[in-house]
């Protein structure tokens, strides 16, 4: 047996901390169970790294050594307070945040998951349990119809991500695409299946759903992916762990245009060579991977709107994009399918490497500099 010492510290409370000496192939739960900074009455609490991701599931081993006790950001323990219209339940927490939850009751007390989506009475949540299975037949959550396919993932509160992939069940599921709405848990042992509810959410006749057809039109060749010639604009003093910089690419057709440029800095010089996924637009840079890809360093890529995975370019094999599964970072604002998002590249609790989604360039700290 390997033994090793792990620090926990308080996120909400960071003078307190301590230390355990705990075997290598333990889970970081286990772990965590043993520093006493626990809440006696059993609240919920996570172990995260300092990106605020979820280690309680993973070995001790593959953990960082300093580990934050605290909770995710889209993740809170409420009680139900107020009824609101049709089958939701309201409440506030701490921070001053209104939360919209079907299917309980006032007066329980539960574990939510926030969901991205607001309105101007509140945003939804759903629940979710931390014993046994995390959600139970006649269970009601609040998804978003798939905008392509028939799957959506909800709340995993082992991994700390949105990774629980259920089939999404609805008579005409085209003419809701995209719509976010009540939905029953059913099977929750089995092929989990998730059964839109319009009588608890009704589908208003203004609604759109989300077009997955090709738009028919002038047809555009798609530029052969391969790198092209970059210029970065390396700062005499560097942020810690940055990754994103400023610089200048060179289009395809001819001429240069500013660009953020992700990736290692060129070991001599400025010049150097990235991926052009993005060209510039009239109010924001070209977007360029530098196709050298490290753990916690960021990339842009476009967020599918399938659950499909990520294509990278892989310089080793031009011709078999690298694919990575990905998550959205709790607490992220926008819901980024569709868009050009920033990721960082992370590793699941296999040690198998993955994106997190954490914003767009527009917003992202990263990508302003």
């Amino acid at each position: 047996m390997s033994l090793r010492e792990v620090r926990f510290i308080l996120d909400s409370n960071e003078t307190l901390s301590t230390r355990v000496l705990v075997d290598e192939t333990s889970t970081v739960y286990e772990a965590m169970s043993q520093s006493g900074l626990l809440p006696r009455d059993g609240s919920l609490r996570y172990a995260m790294d300092k990106h605020g991701n979820s280690l309680n599931h993973q070995l001790v081993g593959k953990a960082p050594t300093t580990i934050h006790l605290g909770m995710l950001k889209r993740v809170e323990s409420i009680w139900g307070e107020t009824n609101l219209k049709g089958p939701f339940t309201g409440t506030e927490c701490l921070d001053g945040t209104k939360l919209i939850i079907p299917g309980i009751e006032v007066g329980d007390y539960i574990n939510v998951f926030i969901t991205p989506r607001n309105q101007k009475n509140g945003t939804y949540a759903y629940r979710f349990r931390t014993e046994g299975e995390p959600y139970l037949d006649g269970d009601i959550v609040f998804a978003q119809a798939p905008r392509k396919g028939n799957t959506v993932s909800l709340f995993n509160p082992q991994t700390g991500q949105e990774d629980i992939k259920v089939n999404y069940q609805c008579a005409d599921i085209e003419r809701i695409r995209g719509f976010w709405g009540c939905c029953e848990i059913r099977n929750a042992e089995a092929s989990k299946t998730v059964v839109f509810r319009p009588d608890l959410t009704p589908v208003p006749s203004s609604f759109k759903p989300h077009n997955n057809q090709p738009k028919i039109g002038k047809k555009y060749n798609k530029m052969k992916i391969k790198p092209v010639p970059c210029k970065m604009k390396i700062p005499s003093v560097a942020k810690e762990n940055q990754s994103i910089f400023k610089g200048s690419v060179l289009q395809p057709s001819g001429g240069w245009q500013r660009a953020l440029i992700s990736g290692n800095t060129p070991k001599k010089g400025a010049s150097c060579e990235g991926v052009l996924v993005r060209f510039a637009r009239k109010n924001s840079p070209a977007l360029v991977n530098r196709p050298y890809y490290q753990d916690g360093h960021y990339v842009f890529v476009k967020v599918p709107e399938s659950e499909e995975p990520i294509q990278l370019y892989n310089i080793h094999h031009p011709n078999s994009p690298l694919k990575m599964s990905y998550a959205l970072k709790p607490g992220i604002s926008v819901d980024p399918k569709g868009q050009w998002a920033v990721a960082r590249i992370s590793r699941n609790a296999s040690n198998k490497r993955m994106l997190i989604i954490e914003g767009v360039p527009r917003t992202h700290p990263s990508c302003q500099i």
